[in-house]
């Protein structure tokens, strides 16, 4: 009976670790821009190259809101993701804090009925990573822009535990 007990420990213990180690392979940091020098703005360059220490690099999908607006000079409308995220990195300063990441010329990943499910608890929380995660302040505003929206297989605890 002991011996019995002592292999299925050791098997789901095994099947613990074969997990995490999966879920590691799953989680994909955010990237992060480049950073130019700024003779303008050379303390905001400054503050920039920080960015990843401030927000971290996952991210908890709160809200998603697809914009549309239209070029004056040839009447093209071009379409950008505004997606609403809760800082879940646990070494970033900015944790547990909301912030809105624009996508330029992208749909929304995740579709409005997915969210709902999501806010009803009928489906597991959405993790969220960036490419090329950019910050921009511009007179008395400032905004985050990224390149790509990826969605991770990973849960809320292992995105905030990677870090």
């Amino acid at each position: 009976m002991v011996e019995n007990l002592n292999s299925k420990f050791q098997k789901a213990n095994a099947q613990v670790k074969d997990n995490s180690l999966n879920n590691e392979d799953n989680f994909k940091p955010s990237t992060f821009a480049p950073v130019r020098e700024s003779k303008t703005a050379p303390v905001q360059s400054q503050l920039d190259k920080v960015l990843p220490m401030i927000i971290g690099s996952s991210y908890l999908l709160v809200a998603v809101e697809q914009q549309e607006s239209t070029d004056p000079k040839n009447v093209e409308v071009q379409i950008a993701s505004v997606y609403t995220l809760r800082v879940i990195s646990r070494k970033a300063k900015a944790f547990r804090d909301l912030i809105q990441i624009k996508v330029k010329n992208a749909k929304p990943i995740i579709g409005e009925e997915e969210l709902d499910k999501v806010l009803l608890q009928q489906a597991k929380p959405i993790i969220l990573r960036f490419e090329d995660i950019a910050h921009y302040a511009y007179m008395g505003g400032e905004a985050l822009n990224a390149s790509k929206a990826e969605r991770l297989d990973v849960s809320v605890q292992e995105a905030m535990n990677h870090e």
